[in-house]
């Protein structure tokens, strides 16, 4: 088990996810002037509203994330997993586009990103799969992740309704996260919130057709069978993303929601299909 914690930095900038009202901390919840009240489960702050359960978007989500969540401890326990063919994949990435600064990790799971911030920088992981850090860490994960062993600043929330307060952070990191929010727009204008006038996003995701926009036969073929299989009752192969964007609908969207779009990276072990997108505030100053 990763052993959660809220370092001081952290307390000053909480706030209600809904009313952005302060929060007070209470032994065993957090209380806002609002009416929100939200428990510790575990040392765990649970700052997540209570949308995921309501209406036919909400029940559809849950659904989607509680099979997400089982097959996501099913693969913690088996240990299936390449864990240092992910992380050696990703190493270019960073390159290209450091992580500096305050660290907001938007479904930051169990904090490996950690894997290349620098030592003692403030960083933070929210995901809304709260018991994430309770699931079993095998050898080969350790030894890839050594510092999993370390405290982890963590909370459950939602992006759509982050718990903290206005520019308190340098940059939100959203890898590989946003085709499953509710609301993908909502989320990035949480970012926008945020951050700081110079602040950055970095959006992580695998797009329809790659860099090329078209999608190759084996693809194609994989994405029916999947469909094929979840239909007559396979659920492991059913999709839980909310959303499959092509390169363009994402910058898109990114820029609507008030960011400009300064670099891109594609993902070399991923055949160029995964890309990573650097944005800004359009206010700030930055390339184009």
């Amino acid at each position: 088990m990763i052993q959660p914690k809220v370092d001081p930095w952290l307390r000053e900038i909480l706030c209600d996810p809904i009313s952005k009202s302060p929060l007070r901390i209470e032994p065993d919840c957090l209380t806002s002037d609002f009416g929100g009240r939200y428990p510790v489960v575990d040392g765990v702050y649970d700052l997540r509203p209570l949308c995921c359960h309501v209406g036919v978007v909400g029940q559809l989500w849950r659904r989607g994330q509680d099979e997400y969540e089982e097959y996501s401890a099913k693969l913690a326990r088996e240990s299936r997993e390449d864990y240092a063919a992910q992380r050696l994949g990703v190493e270019d990435v960073y390159r290209a586009i450091p992580v500096s600064g305050r660290c907001l990790d938007v479904g930051g799971n169990d904090g490996r990103l950690r894997a290349f911030l620098a030592p003692q920088q403030q960083y933070v992981s929210i995901d809304p799969y709260l018991s994430v850090i309770r699931e079993p860490r095998s050898a080969q994960f350790k030894q890839v992740y050594p510092f999993m062993d370390e405290p982890l600043n963590f909370m459950a929330a939602f992006a759509e309704h982050l718990p903290f307060s206005n520019q308190s952070f340098d940059v939100v990191h959203m890898r590989s996260v946003i085709d499953h929010f509710l609301n993908p727009e909502l989320a990035l204008r949480e970012a926008f919130r945020v951050l700081n006038q110079d602040g950055s996003l970095i959006v992580g995701l695998t797009v329809e057709g790659g860099k090329t926009g078209r999608n190759p036969m084996r693809i194609r073929l994989k994405k029916t069978l999947r469909a094929i299989l979840a239909c007559i009752g396979l659920h492991r192969f059913r999709d839980h993303h909310v959303w499959h964007p092509t390169y363009h609908e994402l910058c898109e969207l990114i820029q609507e929601s008030g960011f400009r779009v300064n670099r891109t990276h594609w993902q070399k072990s991923e055949q160029e299909r995964v890309c990573y997108i650097q944005a800004s505030k359009r206010s700030s100053s930055g390339r184009t």
